[in-house]
């Protein structure tokens, strides 16, 4: 690359860049235009009043206060070093209740039920294992007394099943 050409590749890249680049201190932040545009809107107002005869010419248009925006500095804690100190628990005497004689309230002897046997489950496991072969469910309930006199009377063959006790025959009545 010649000398000349450098220097037009950098003049052409200064003219591009002042270009793209809004120096500090020329930038608009918008408050110049509305002060400019309140100032003619106001002027055109009191154009208006004089015409319409609301205001004299002697008395002259109040001024537009304007109120300053606050401006607030950021605020800073002074810095400190962290204070410790020993930390000491209070020092407290044990708390003793008052010792009382237990109150006793007068004995009484629990009224009792007469204690009855709960009602045996009905498993029929004595009907299933003598009757049912023969009988299946229908004799199912029959009264001790009618089941001793069939076996006593051999009604139907059930002299076989002499060999059963009156404790076996009640658990075949009862359902066990």
């Amino acid at each position: 690359m010649t000398k000349t050409t450098k220097m037009m590749a950098l003049f052409v890249a200064l003219a591009i860049g002042q270009t793209a680049v809004v120096q500090t201190g020329y930038a608009e932040d918008g408050s110049v235009k509305k002060l400019h545009k309140m100032r003619i809107v106001k002027k055109v107002n009191e154009n208006e009043r004089e015409k319409e005869g609301k205001y004299s010419k002697l008395t002259p248009a109040p001024a537009p206060t304007l109120t300053p925006k606050p401006v607030t500095a950021p605020v800073t804690a002074p810095v400190t070093a962290p204070v410790t100190a020993p930390v000491t628990a209070p020092v407290t005497k044990p708390v003793t209740a008052p010792v009382t004689a237990p109150v006793t309230a007068p004995v009484t002897a629990p009224v009792t039920a007469p204690v009855t046997a709960p009602a045996p489950v009905k498993t029929w496991a004595m009907y299933n294992q003598y009757c049912s072969g023969c009988h299946g469910s229908g004799k199912q309930g029959k009264a001790a007394a009618t089941i001793q006199a069939a076996i006593s009377n051999n009604t139907g063959g059930m002299g076989s099943l002499s060999s059963l006790t009156s404790t076996q025959i009640a658990a075949i009545a009862a359902g066990q």
